[in-house]
């Protein structure tokens, strides 16, 4: 490595920060309390969930990242932050008076106990901020997704977003000196060596490669978004780290005809705003994997390189035939997704292999893709199942009911997310009909294995599975023959599809 930095730098309320020593493995939240005495900020969940911690960040890596956007300032490292620009409560109104958004919490009588307060602030900031002039309650009501209220109720809040006197609100953007300083600074590589730990940032793959070489061991970070609950919860972690994002490439996604590739530093949110034309279906689906402050900050890649069964986008990922790109020393290879997990939670890479970038084929109208997530709760909720169908028809005359290909992927239902390839293969070549959708409703039932936990036991994920397949199927045709029940009436199977055949 060249010329290196030992301290990262992070801007906060137009205040340079120079992070070193143990501080920078502090999560923001404990940082902005203890050692900056802004103490707006609160910490509530330590999980990313309850939404009080909540912060305005931009960086001067990534398309359009320069605006502020929301993040969860209790599950981020403060090194993590390096050439970030930070904005809390209190910086609203740095001149000891309200903002617009403070104001119109304040009059719509938007706060009890106090507690979620500050978050809510800023959540409704990047709400006004982000959203054009035809705002409406449902739009706050998506961005406040990531925001928990048990006392105020959200109906003055969402009032309160909607009469923020939007000529007053003055668009936050990082300054220039703020601009220039945190760009200069990105372009050298950052290492932060500490008793506690070790913390590399390169700033090129080649880098990441050589630090990856040596230092196996280390724990790569996209996001780190599972990491910082770890962390907060006292749960064993690693002592060395090398994040990824410092890296300017890593940060592309990139839309053609027939695919889509994104680098390891794509969030979510990012990945959603470049799909809603490409990908419709895949879009919405991303509007309910996590709350804006999460999309904010995690990645598809760490969603991939997580390897939990019930990951939200395995299922489409799975159907729409991705692989991934992964780095080691000078060389690189493609991993087919199905071929990535080799068990539970176990991926088929080398120590030393860095996963730079993900590809999956941007699938037609035609193809008639449909993704279903099924969870306790609609939003911020981990998947008891999760289902991706993609059917394609072959395109005229007596044809047009005959499946010329199928895709059908699970998740939740098994150590691993999975395609039916059995089903798939039977159904090609077939017509649409109950009789046939009910064979491979048995096919299907046969290639899972679902496990009882607190989401679910087996024989519910069973009875998941079938629905979830009955929908689609039913959705396809919108014939009498395909409403629920029919497939398994068909089969002679009970609710819980466990005859195979």
């Amino acid at each position: 490595m060249g010329q290196l930095r030992k301290a990262a730098t992070v801007v906060i309320n137009d205040v340079r920060h120079e992070i070193a020593g143990d501080e920078a493995f502090m999560m923001l939240a404990d940082y902005l309390r203890y050692s900056c005495g802004l103490v707006g900020t609160k910490i509530v969940c330590a999980e990313g969930d309850c939404g009080a911690c909540t912060v305005l960040r931009a960086s001067v890596k990534g398309l359009g990242s320069e605006d502020y956007e929301v993040i969860n300032s209790c599950i981020v490292m403060m090194a993590q932050l390096d050439g970030c620009s930070i904005i809390t409560v209190e910086g609203l109104a740095p001149r000891g008076q309200f903002s617009p958004v403070q104001e119109a919490v304040a009059r719509c009588h938007g706060s009890q106990c106090g507690y979620c307060t500050p978050g809510f602030v800023m959540a409704i900031t990047a709400c006004v901020q982000r959203s054009g002039p035809g705002l409406d309650a449902q739009s706050v009501k998506n961005y406040l997704t990531g925001n928990l209220c048990r006392c105020t109720g959200y109906a003055p809040l969402v009032e309160a977003a909607l009469q923020v006197n939007r000529e007053k609100q003055e668009i936050l953007k990082t300054s220039l000196e703020t601009r220039r300083v945190l760009k200069a600074v990105s372009k050298v590589s950052l290492v932060i060596d500490t008793e506690k730990g070790r913390f590399f940032a390169p700033a090129t793959l080649a880098e990441a490669a050589a630090i990856k070489r040596r230092y196996p061991e280390a724990r790569l970070i996209s996001a780190a978004t599972d990491l910082g609950v770890e962390m907060n919860k006292g749960k064993a972690v690693p002592n060395c780290f090398l994040s990824l994002h410092l890296i300017p490439e890593l940060y592309r996604v990139r839309v053609t005809q027939g695919q889509v590739s994104c680098g390891a530093r794509v969030t979510l949110a990012q990945l959603r705003r470049a799909c809603e034309t490409a990908l419709p279906e895949w879009a919405r689906n991303l509007n309910i994997f996590a709350s804006p402050q999460i999309k904010n900050m995690a990645t598809l890649v760490g969603n991939i390189a997580n390897g939990s069964p019930i990951g939200d986008s395995l299922p489409f990922l799975l159907v729409s035939e991705a692989s991934v790109i992964v780095l080691r020393g000078r060389s690189t290879r493609e991993i087919e997704l199905s071929a990535l997990y080799r068990g539970y939670r176990q991926l088929s890479l080398k120590p030393d292999e860095i996963i730079t970038t993900v590809k999956f084929k941007r699938l037609e109208a035609r193809d008639h893709l449909r993704l279903y997530k099924v969870s306790q709760r609609r939003d911020l909720d981990i998947a008891t199942v999760n289902a991706a169908f993609a059917f394609r028809f072959k395109a005229t005359g007596a044809s047009a009911r005959v499946i010329a290909e199928a895709r059908i992927a699970y998740g939740g239902v098994g150590p691993l997310a999975i395609r039916c390839q059995a089903a798939e293969a039977y159904l090609r070549g077939q017509s649409l009909s109950s009789e046939v959708c009910a064979k491979a409703q048995e096919l299907i039932q046969c290639a899972i294995a679902p496990l009882s936990d607190l989401r679910g036991s087996a024989a519910y994920r069973r009875v998941l599975v079938a629905q979830l397949f009955e929908r689609y199927c039913s959705e396809l045709d919108g014939s009498s023959e395909f409403q629920p029940g029919a497939i398994r009436a068909a089969s002679g199977e009970d609710s819980h599809g466990e005859r195979c055949l």
